[in-house]
């Protein structure tokens, strides 16, 4: 027999159910690590400049400056606090990180349920994914900015043209084996919908899948926009980590690390960030059977 949720979702045989759920988010100790460190971010990025709001404009006399008591991550080639410059260019790698792997994750669900429910459609999703995913990532991200011009909004779309093949084939992957499910099997059995079935007993089921595609897509949005940009097809001259590290490469060889290590370093703690609080949640609400056991 099914274990039902408390708001009519059928999961695995013997899964534990609503009840549970909450307790074993506060037993994921990754999740709530993840989740303090991207809550700092979230506050630095854009509570920090509100807080922190000196050195903005040009003091020539004040470049390059070492950290110090003053500056505490030093000064950049035109004197302005390099603190204050991070902190303002956190919002664009986060915003933007969530909204394409949101879009990217959003897409690849929808293909990969529609390619694994709908056979008339498998072959033609499927062989797109394959053709988008023979291609290195660039060459589309480029082309597309080529043709619509440079600005957030076309990178963000390419980077999420590229990306939601990988969520497609994992989602259709995972689906063939819900689909063949004695639950599902017993939901057709009863004259449920194709669409209700993905409803209640597909999408449930592969949450784990789901939360691993998005902290995938999520890592993948970041260091492509960061890369795009560094190469000039990116946010132009819009104040972001990845300008910080693009327009700090020529101090590099100067031993100026302060303008080098910081941008990188938080960078990398936002992907860390977002896997964490991702993999903390994957193992939380994955559907397990009586006694604790996933299946």
């Amino acid at each position: 027999m099914l274990a039902r949720t408390s708001s009519g979702t059928d999961v695995w045989p013997g899964a534990t159910t609503d009840g549970g759920t909450w307790l074993r988010l506060s037993r994921q100790p990754l999740l709530w690590v993840g989740a303090g460190l991207l809550l700092c971010l979230l506050l630095f990025a854009f509570a920090g400049p509100a807080v922190w709001h000196r050195g903005v404009g040009i003091d020539v006399a004040a470049i390059l400056q070492p950290p110090s008591a003053g500056h505490p991550l030093g000064t950049d080639g035109l004197g302005r606090d390099y603190l204050y410059a991070l902190m303002r260019g956190g919002k664009l790698p986060i915003l933007s990180g969530f909204a394409t792997a949101i879009a990217a994750t959003a897409l690849g669900l929808a293909a990969g349920l529609t390619a694994a429910f709908a056979p008339r459609w498998e072959a033609i999703i499927l062989r797109i994914a394959d053709a988008i995913l023979s291609i290195p990532p660039l060459v589309p991200i480029l082309i597309i900015e080529g043709f619509f011009g440079v600005s957030i909004v076309t990178l963000m779309a390419a980077v999420v043209l590229v990306n939601w093949p990988s969520t497609a084939r994992l989602v259709w992957t995972k689906s063939l084996v819900l689909r063949e499910m004695p639950y599902v099997d017993a939901a057709r059995a009863a004259g449920a919908r194709e669409t209700e079935i993905i409803r209640r007993h597909v999408v449930p089921n592969a949450t784990d899948t789901i939360i691993a595609c998005f902290a995938t897509q999520f890592g993948n949005a970041v260091l492509f926009i960061a890369l795009a940009t560094m190469l000039g097809a990116g946010l132009g001259a819009a104040n972001n980590w990845a300008t910080m590290i693009a327009t700090s490469q020529q101090y590099m060889y100067d031993f100026y690390w302060w303008l080098v290590l910081p941008p990188g370093i938080a960078f990398a703690l936002l992907i860390i960030s977002v896997f964490l609080l991702c993999e903390g949640l994957r193992h939380a609400l994955r559907p397990r059977r009586a006694g604790g056991r996933q299946p």
